[in-house]
């Protein structure tokens, strides 16, 4: 079992949807971040996150905690929901900002979580996106 280190990043505000009056759902947002994350990845030839579902309720159940919380904490037991779906190496990102794009950017500029999200061994993710006042809470649970 082979974990990184993960890192919480406070993003920049970037505003992910436009459209006002309308409140993008969990899921809704989480396509987004995957296919910010993956972008990133298929930029520097990675392959891309395909997301697994049990991690992702997870990860999303995590998000809900840490917008009720106020606060960035890491996932408790997260090596044991890896291995219960079959993973034993993984890592886990966690970000607070205004958009999901500026919350990816901070990702990348910073060399320990960028490590976590562009490490070629990973091919699955959970993946948890909560937007509560005025905030992206976003928890990215990188595996294989």
């Amino acid at each position: 079992m082979f974990a990184l280190l993960s890192v919480a990043v406070v993003a920049p505000s970037v505003h992910a949807d436009p459209r006002r009056g309308r409140e993008p759902a969990s899921d809704e947002l989480g396509t987004r971040m995957l296919a910010l994350v993956n972008r990133s990845r298929e930029a520097r030839g990675l392959p891309t996150l395909r997301l697994n579902e049990r991690l992702t309720r997870e990860a999303l159940r995590h998000s809900k905690r840490m917008a009720h919380d106020g606060a960035i904490s890491h996932t408790p037991n997260l090596a044991d929901l890896v291995r219960s779906v079959g993973g034993s190496v993984f890592g886990e990102d966690l970000g607070k900002g205004r958009g999901l794009r500026g919350i990816r950017d901070a990702w990348m500029r910073r060399a320990d979580t960028r490590r976590i999200m562009l490490d070629p061994r990973f091919h699955h993710v959970g993946l948890g996106v909560v937007h509560a006042d005025g905030f992206y809470w976003v928890t990215l649970q990188v595996f294989d």
